[in-house]
């Protein structure tokens, strides 16, 4: 967050020597490597995250792990990709709320307010009221409904482009 790309990117990487599967420092380290425009050793350390998930049978791990290749696909400008991923990850599992929200978004971002709204009504309804995050992602989903097209993909593109 200070701007220290190389120090965080130290930094996460000593966390996951220790917790090799902590979904945060994935993040976090995805997030540096693609701002350093790292981003196809990014999808490497993912996918060798998401074998160590595998092969130990971690399935909670592993559907985070997927879900954040998704994401990251997404963050890089692959939305079509990230869409396919998604669904994916509803095929495996049409109870998990996350993969409807982020495809919601991404309709949104596609500038396709019937698909989104589809998604984000699948999302509402399965989200549980007492999840901790829930307003924070109803406004994600208010906001990607109202604002338009182009203020929606400027907002998105300033939060993850590596362009700055």
């Amino acid at each position: 967050m200070l701007g220290d790309l190389s120090k965080a990117k130290r930094l996460f990487e000593d966390i996951l020597v220790d917790r090799p599967l902590l979904l945060r420092a994935l993040h976090g380290l995805a997030m540096v490597m693609h701002k350093n425009h790292e981003d196809e050793a990014l999808f490497e350390m993912l996918t060798k995250a998401l074998e160590v998930a595998r092969k130990e049978n971690r399935v909670t791990e592993e559907r985070n792990i997927r879900i954040l290749i998704a994401q990251m696909n997404v963050v890089k400008g692959n939305l079509e990709e990230g869409l396919r991923k998604f669904q994916d990850l509803v095929d495996d599992n049409p109870r998990d709320f996350r993969p409807y929200l982020c495809q919601g978004i991404i309709h949104s971002l596609l500038d396709k307010a019937k698909e989104a709204e589809e998604q984000f009504k699948i999302y509402r309804s399965l989200i549980p009221d007492e999840f901790p995050q829930r307003g924070f992602l109803d406004d994600v989903v208010l906001a990607a409904k109202t604002e338009s097209h182009d203020q929606l993909k400027k907002e998105f593109e300033a939060q993850f482009s590596y362009r700055k």
